[in-house]
């Protein structure tokens, strides 16, 4: 089972987590990490790499993160060598539920880079303009 990790801005990786667990039932090798106002960027990192390290079983980690160039996936991408393990990991910004759900769901299915693209492009399709939509089914 490839893992599955969060990495946020305060509590919207927790909340993302427990939106799909209400969604998919019980999560296993799914975490989340937020970065919170005084927390040390060298903590932060540290625990990046101990959870990446747990959510592994050989068939590596997908890691989301809630927005490019924020500190959270700039701590990512600074930790990708996770000081010399050897863990696959793949690495998506933009975190959406959509593309969650996905991950969840077809994560058994998957290799990493499939699974990666596949998220890539449930997030994509998750978003829809809802009012024309409607307009258009009238």
């Amino acid at each position: 089972m490839i893992g599955i990790l969060i990495v946020t801005h305060g509590k919207f990786g927790q909340e993302l987590l427990e939106s799909a667990e209400l969604i998919v039932g019980e999560l296993d090798k799914a975490h989340s990490i937020g970065l919170f106002p005084n927390e040390s960027i060298d903590d932060f990192k540290y625990n990046i790499i101990e959870s990446i390290k747990a959510m592994d079983n050989g068939k590596g980690v997908l890691v989301f993160a809630d927005l490019y160039g924020g500190t959270p996936s700039n701590s990512i991408a600074l930790n990708l060598d996770l000081n010399g393990y050897e863990i696959n990991i793949e690495c998506i910004t933009g975190v959406n539920l959509p593309m969650l759900l996905e991950a969840l769901t077809m994560r058994n299915n998957l290799n990493l880079s499939a699974l990666k693209s596949h998220c890539i492009e449930a997030g994509i399709d998750g978003i829809k303009d809802l009012v024309s939509i409607v307009e258009t089914n009238e």
